[in-house]
């Protein structure tokens, strides 16, 4: 696996009620140019070493406090990267913040299913804001 200089803590969710084939990435508290090329090195890592286990990825970014344009940029590839592999993404992020304003300014929200937790992107439940 990519050795990175952040914890990006992967969680097999293989015994959730919710989903039995989710695998759940939380995304460390920053992402810029310094680390996001190793952060989407680690998450296609996770992709190839999860790919006949997981159906829907989740990448938690409910604790993380600063993305710009390239957070948007890892998001868009490894939705490609994860749909070539046949496993859907899902993203949860805090109601507030910069990491909801990329996401939003960035059109990301309309290709990616965006939740408001975790656990609700787990159980793949409907959005829990308006995005207007």
């Amino acid at each position: 696996m990519t050795t990175v200089p952040f914890r990006l803590t992967l969680s097999d969710l293989s015994g959730s009620p919710h989903h039995p084939r989710c695998t759940l990435l939380v995304m460390p508290p920053e992402m810029d140019i310094a680390n996001c090329e190793e952060l989407y090195g680690a998450v296609c890592d996770a992709v190839d070493s999860r790919r006949d286990l997981t159906d829907v990825l989740v990448l938690d970014f409910t604790g993380t406090s600063f993305t710009d344009s390239r957070g948007a940029r890892l998001i868009s590839a490894t939705r490609e990267y994860a749909a070539g592999a046949g496993i859907a993404l899902r993203l949860a992020v805090a109601e507030e913040g910069v990491v909801r304003r990329v996401v939003t300014l960035t059109g990301v929200r309309r290709d990616v299913p965006v939740y408001g937790s975790a656990a609700d992107a787990v159980a793949g439940e409907e959005e829990l804001w308006d995005w207007d």
